[in-house]
């Protein structure tokens, strides 16, 4: 073993004696450079809507293979990055560069708002994207194309109305596995803001469907031909049937009529190049560093380009949405979920050395075989869950790129689910096991409940701020603690204090109000003392500081803080917010 005391045996001695030093100015610098942070608010630029119109980009086809290996390549090319490996130690990544003054995302192409803003109703969580009900099953479905990438039969139909579906169905002997993933989680990203197809399940005879001209496939020889109706049978033997003889399975509504609208996948590093609108590269875009949380918790590994999809839009720009959600919860779509999914990756350098050395004789407690409770639900449990832990089947440059203040957005996404909400997605699954639906639901709760437990301890989780105007003209911050009103923290065990400063000084420093989440603000408290008048003041200058943290009767410790800036309206002479900061 080579020690220090002997490394000049081995070490010339110049390199020892600059190459030391050289980090060690190298980390001051960074810390000097990165670290500094300024008590004056600065608010962030206004970023573009990224919805204006643009001239139509061709369509592109991202191949899967050369997807694993760039991104293969974009880890190894991390691991030589000197400065992030000092911006990752110190705990100063990169922020995301597509969120306001409140630390919260704007809507966009990307992402739209919803249940964390405003708490949707159980009709509006049960009917999620879908604006039918589904492809009309009066006529014949006529078969125009067959899926062949993944894992599942498909086909792509055209029925009476003209409208395209892509029909999947569930694997023979797990009976509403691969359908009942698919819609419960295309109404659960919905509503949590991404952008996602019209999902349905459907029960039909098999008999609807009706082999179109020139439908092309690989046979199981390899061999490129038409499919005949022989061909149409063998697939339709794969599939799962209804003890009536009919079939259930998904049906996805195409996302454009015009099918050269369609323009491939979007990647998870960089922008698109011919896309005028993708001005921010998408591994520091909020909605993708964030998802990561949200697809741990339903078991989303398969986070790949290619289970993604740009759209041209009527309105002239790209809409970028995640699609197929057949391989998650209990799914891998053929198949229950292997239990080492969310534990080991099959791709990374690391689990590919250690199963060489190993001769794949390492196993691991995940990699045993397990018992199948409910075959329409397959494997997916909340124990030994660890959202920031979960490993996802390829890297994901924007899922590595997230910071503590990404996670916490993205736990906020999750933890707005409610019981009923949950309940009402789950329904929607149409399991005919009310105890394999119930199952599902717990786990789903009980997955949500750690993912809220992590972030809502590693981050203040105080949210929504407000100024309120009391009865005697005064004013007051008011806020929620997620924590509590989520049910994971109790008010009676939660204390909270603050500092509040202008710019002279402290006016107050770890000022207890004890339970109360609301703090009183004087009218005169914040009112520059020294350097401009209140007239002086522009409206989106910051007078006031408030800095808030929380302690729970299980901890010894103080949280980390939330600080809220304060300005001041001339015409109505009150406060007003400009935004927070969160420290990580």
């Amino acid at each position: 073993m080579l020690h220090l005391s002997k490394s000049k045996q081995y070490v010339p001695s110049f390199i020892l004696r600059n190459f030391i030093p050289f980090l060690i100015v190298l980390a001051a610098h960074f810390l000097l450079v990165n670290c500094r942070t300024s008590s004056n608010f600065m608010k962030p630029e206004t970023i573009p809507d990224d919805r204006q119109k643009i001239s139509k980009p061709k369509p592109r086809h991202i191949n899967i293979i050369d997807d694993i290996f760039e991104k293969q390549s974009h880890q190894v090319e991390n691991s030589f990055d000197l400065s992030r490996q000092l911006r990752n130690l110190f705990r100063k990544r990169k922020q995301a560069m597509n969120i306001d003054a409140f630390d919260e995302v704007l809507d966009s192409s990307w992402f739209s708002s919803r249940n964390a803003t405003k708490r949707m109703t159980l009709e509006e969580i049960a009917r999620g994207p879908n604006n039918l009900d589904g492809p009309d099953d009066s006529g014949v479905w006529t078969i125009f194309r067959v899926k062949e990438e993944g894992v599942t039969v498909g086909f792509d139909i055209e029925d009476r109305r003209g409208d395209k579906y892509v029909i999947k169905f569930d694997p023979s002997g797990y009976s509403e596995m691969q359908s009942g993933a698919e819609i419960v989680s295309t109404k659960l990203f919905y509503a949590a803001g991404y952008n996602v197809p019209e999902n349905y399940i459907v029960f039909f005879s098999p008999k609807i469907f009706r082999l179109g001209e020139n439908v092309g496939f690989a046979d199981r020889l390899g061999r490129r031909r038409l499919m005949n109706q022989q061909d149409l049978n063998e697939s339709l033997g794969k599939i799962e049937y209804q003890p009536d003889g009919r079939i259930r399975a998904t049906a996805s509504k195409y996302l454009a009529d015009n099918p050269d609208n369609i323009l491939g996948p979007f990647k998870y590093i960089g922008t698109r190049k011919d896309d005028l609108n993708d001005f921010l590269p998408h591994e520091h875009r909020r909605e993708l560093r964030g998802l990561r949380v949200m697809a741990a918790w339903l078991n989303h590994f398969d986070t790949k380009a290619n289970n993604t999809l740009d759209v041209f839009t009527d309105g002239g720009f790209i809409r970028h949405y995640l699609i197929d959600f057949g391989s998650t919860l209990g799914s891998n779509g053929d198949e229950p979920m292997p239990p080492y999914i969310g534990f080991d990756t099959s791709f990374g350098p690391k689990q590919i050395i250690l199963n060489t050395i190993t001769l794949g004789l390492n196993v691991k407690p995940w990699e045993k075989p397990v018992e199948i409770l409910y075959p329409s639900i397959g494997h997916f449990v909340s124990k030994n869950f660890h959202p920031q832990k979960y490993k996802f089947i390829l890297a994901n440059p924007a899922f590595e790129n997230m910071t503590n203040r990404d996670g916490y957005w993205g736990a906020k996404l999750v933890m707005s689910f409610t019981d009923e909400q949950l309940k009402a997605a789950v329904a929607e699954g149409q399991y005919s096991d009310p105890e394999a639906a119930e199952y599902l639901l717990q786990t789903l709760i009980e997955r949500r409940n750690i993912v809220g437990r992590y972030w809502f301890s590693r981050m203040n989780p105080l949210d929504r701020f407000k100024l309120h105007e009391n009865s005697d003209g005064t004013q007051e911050l008011c806020f929620v603690d997620l924590a509590v009103e989520t049910g994971l923290e109790e008010l009676d065990r939660s204390q909270y204090r603050y500092d509040l400063k202008n710019r002279a000084g402290y006016i107050y420093k770890e000022k207890n109000v004890g339970h109360s989440m609301c703090i009183p603000l004087s009218s005169k408290q914040l009112i520059p003392k020294i350097g401009k008048s209140t007239k002086d003041l522009a409206s989106d200058e910051s007078i006031g500081e408030i800095r808030i943290q929380i302690k729970r009767s299980a901890s010894k410790e103080w949280s980390r803080w939330v600080k809220v800036y304060l300005g001041f309206d001339h015409s109505s002479k009150r406060y007003t917010l400009l935004g927070i900061k969160r420290q990580e």
